[in-house]
């Protein structure tokens, strides 16, 4: 294969960073640095590595009460859990399982057990990123500082601080992802291919498959330049091979990740993420968008979009206030001081993290653009950073966002455009590494015209410091959000003009002696390595203090868990009826998934929640047809509701008090007119359109436990029995089985969420061939006349086809890989043992 040109950027020979650690060599500054991360995020991370403790994030307990009964069951029978039954009537869980097949990432959740997750992923990380500056030839002390703009973006804390892990470990792909991406294009090669697949394929294993989408464009963007060039030089052969080669290792990293990636793909038709979901209440316009639409509403999924000037927060933490819960220490306001308050005033719904850049390593990569701007590597980085800005602004710039919305497959999918920001710090840390080494190659002897460039770049930030303080000047600091006391606002908006004003104050004092560090070692007053620790050590503290503004407290899980779902005396109430049925918790406790802990609930939380009961709950459960009691009573039966949870005592015919909690103050009522898990109906209706459907089971005339509402004519004929009974035989996550007669042949109804890429359903262990979509949520089986075993399975054959899968693609992989190692050492054996012969 002919040799590949380098890459402009690896033209350039680096100095040798003389006065910067002089007496060390460039491999023992390494592992020097290398322990510094090491420490440094044992440091930072304590709390996590060394106690064992999580954070206070609603998504911790979110997550305890919504699987602790699954994973209970798989503890017990060693069986994976593939459907989840304690929460919204049940949902799919197969494709939110782990990768099973063994990969880096199996690795590094291995060592998570022992350290915990954040630090070894933010380890893994860091290691990450220090190759690959080491890799683009920057010096260690210039990696070390660059690494450490990357490891420290406070947006980072605030996504394992909330919880959000699976976006966190996608993010701490980055380095590596770019790094065998790199070695690709030197190489061409097919180490180089598997190397890059392993890691990709790492990544979209994560299952935050928008952070992987802006991945793949970074990919993309660096990647096209190198690729078309061999075309305009005419090298067929080396683009073919490339261009083969790459799509191989896109191709293997993609069916490495297809447990659970196709899984995923499968089951989000029936989410609400992968619906539009309906309201009985726009049916007219909706009935327009939702023919063109299958993924989220623009409108939902905009709701977090950069407005334009919120760009500033980049530089400034708080220029629209910092997070919608933000702890105040100023003096302002004494009233307030160590009190929360709602800080954020921006364009955004509210937000939980910082999208802050650091301003040092801002006015590096400015630097860095100005002095590699025709570099083609700093080019692709440049205007794929542009794009993603421009992506971000969502709704405030929609004729561009919608563009990708409306015609790019499953790009509908995705919320939060702001998200993009996270790529784009990735690349800022990159730029402003080039930055720094620009610095570092300057002649030491340079006039003040040659210095003037660098010198606008420091003066610009100066200026734009004095812009942000004019117009903080004319700031009201408010929202249409905020509804406060007129005397509570007042305080609200002093506090956050006071908060802006310190961090002005910051910025003004962190330029300031970031641009004398750098005019120092311009003019010789300073060493590169001075100038170097003063901005490592200013750039730390920035991003430090910032992350540092996260106040929620770290506890133990396991205590945790033990305090927060300690048994009531409702809890204990409930326990003791051994039926399969499930509750109704009523009001603000129907999201709570502390439910889900010990029982089945209609409610709970998930983000991704099947869209069918997204639309019961929206449209139907709180639309009875009394106005005193407004709950509707269809719902209750279909869903096998028998016990309803309230914060009040009340007095209803259909419901008879049971339980009362005085410690709770709960109050537990029989639903009386319950309906068993799985039911006899005589009678259907076909409702195809989905809004009619809806309607029906609003409507006081509809009776689920008489008619059963379907989306296509029966196969068969039944009719209503005079005599049947069921009763449920056994139960667990995967299965249902129920022993049932009927002296005709009925439709038998099953309680359970229509999810046909899943559930099988059988007869006396034949297999039924037809379920039906019954009552827009639930399934329904064509039940034979007799007595009779009823047995529904969660049983997707999807699953255990993509584990074969994965398995082929990653074996082929590692196979690649070690392969590639063994011809290399023979290689260099072979050399070596040629050259002592010819010594001889």
């Amino acid at each position: 294969m002919a040799k590949t040109k380098k890459r402009d950027q690896r033209e350039i020979k680096p100095k040798t960073g003389a006065g910067v650690m002089p007496s060390l060599t460039y491999k023992q500054q390494d592992l020097i640095f290398l322990a510094v991360f090491a420490i440094l995020l044992l440091i930072l991370l304590k709390p996590l590595a060394l106690d064992d403790l999580s954070p206070q994030g609603v998504d911790v307990v979110g997550s305890l009460g919504q699987t602790h009964q699954i994973l209970d069951y798989q503890k017990e029978t060693g069986e994976a859990a593939l459907w989840n039954p304690y929460i919204f009537c049940g949902m799919p869980q197969y494709h939110r399982k782990g990768p099973v097949t063994f990969s880096i990432d199996s690795l590094l959740h291995l060592f998570s057990k022992l350290l915990g997750s954040v630090f070894i992923f933010y380890l893994f990380a860091a290691f990450g990123c220090y190759a690959l500056f080491r890799y683009l030839k920057m010096s260690p002390v210039i990696s070390f500082l660059a690494t450490i703009m990357f490891i420290l973006l406070p947006h980072y804390k605030s996504l394992y601080i909330e919880g959000h892990m699976s976006k966190f470990r996608a993010l701490m792909f980055l380095p590596w992802i770019l790094l065998t991406f790199l070695y690709f294009l030197d190489k061409r090669n097919l180490l180089s291919a598997a190397l890059f697949a392993i890691m990709f394929g790492a990544q979209i294993r994560t299952q935050h498959y928008q952070i992987v989408f802006y991945t793949a464009l970074l990919i993309f963007a660096v990647g096209v330049y190198p690729m078309l060039r061999d075309l305009l030089e005419k090298k067929y052969q080396v683009f073919g091979k490339s261009a083969l080669l790459l799509i191989a290792a896109i191709t293997l990293g993609i069916i490495m990740s297809s447990q659970p990636l196709f899984l995923a793909k499968e089951y989000l038709p029936y989410s609400k993420r992968g619906k539009t979901t309906i309201t009985l209440s726009d049916k007219n316009k909706q009935k327009k968008e939702v023919a063109s639409s299958d993924g989220v509403q623009i409108e939902y999924a905009t709701q977090w979009s950069t407005h334009p000037s919120e760009l500033l927060t980049w530089f400034l933490p708080r220029f629209y206030g910092g997070m919608s819960g933000e702890k105040y220490t100023g003096k302002e306001v004494p009233q307030l001081k160590n009190r929360v308050i709602p800080g954020y005033w921006g364009h955004m719904p509210f937000t939980q993290s910082y999208e802050y850049i650091g301003v040092l390593s801002l006015l590096l990569a400015f630097i860095g653009i100005y002095a590699f701007r025709k570099d083609h590597f700093i080019r692709s980085l440049l205007f794929l950073s542009i794009f993603l800005i421009l992506l971000s602004f969502g709704r405030h710039f929609l004729s561009f966002y919608g563009l990708f919305y409306d015609y790019l497959p499953f790009f509908n999918k995705f919320r939060a455009p702001v998200m993009s920001v996270t790529i784009t710090s990735f690349i800022v840390t990159i730029l402003a590494a080039y930055g720094l080494r620009y610095i570092s190659e300057l002649p030491t002897s340079r006039s003040i015209k040659e210095n003037k460039p660098i010198m606008i770049i420091a003066g610009s930030f100066l200026v734009l410091g004095i812009i942000m303080l004019i117009a903080g000047q004319s700031f009201d600091f408010f929202n249409a959000r905020d509804n406060y006391d007129p005397k509570v606002l007042e305080m609200i908006k002093t506090v956050r003009q006071d908060m802006f004003t310190q961090d002005l104050v910051r910025y003004f004092v962190l330029v300031v002696l970031a641009g004398a560090a750098l005019l120092g070692y311009l003019y010789k007053k300073i060493s590169f390595g001075v100038m170097v620790l003063t901005i490592t050590l200013l750039s730390g503290y920035d991003l430090i203090e910032v992350q540092s503004r996260y106040h929620k407290k770290y506890l133990d899980v396991d205590r945790l868990e033990k305090q927060y779902f300690k048994k009531t005396t409702t809890d204990n109430f409930l326990l003791k009826d051994e039926k399969t049925f499930r509750i109704f918790p009523l009001g603000k406790m129907f999201g709570d998934n502390r439910w889900a802990y010990y029982h089945q609930t209609i409610g709970g939380y998930s983000a991704i929640k099947m869209y069918t009961v997204e639309e019961i709950i929206t449209n139907n459960i709180y639309k009875g047809w009394e106005k005193q009691f407004p709950i509707n009573y269809n719902i209750l039966k279909m869903f096998n509701v028998k016990y309803l949870i309230a914060e009040q005592n009340f007095n209803h015919e259909k419901l008879r008090l049971v339980s009362q909690d005085t410690q709770e103050k709960l109050y537990t009522y029989l639903f009386l007119d319950r309906l068993n898990r799985g039911f006899f109906v005589g009678t259907y209706e076909v409702i195809i359109d989905e809004y009619d459907r809806l309607e029906m089971l609003n409507n006081p005339k509809f009776d689920p436990a008489l008619t059963a509402l379907l989306e296509e004519e029966p196969e068969a004929p039944f009719e209503e029995p005079d005599s049947s009974w069921v009763s449920v035989v056994s139960f667990n996550p995967n299965e249902i089985s129920f022993k049932a007669f009927s002296d005709k042949q009925a439709l038998f109804v099953i309680s359970e969420m229509y999810y046909p890429p899943g559930w099988k359903a059988y007869i006396d262990d034949e297999a039924v061939t037809k379920i039906y979509k019954t009552n827009h949520a639930i399934q329904s089986i064509i039940f034979p006349a007799g007595e009779h075993e009823v047995a529904l399975r969660f049983e997707p054959d999807s699953y255990y086809n993509n584990i074969r899968i994965s398995y082929a693609s990653t074996g082929i992989l590692y196979i690649t890989i070690l392969l590639s190692l063994l011809y290399t050492y023979k290689g260099k054996l072979s050399d070596l043992l040629k050259r002592d012969k010819s010594k001889e």
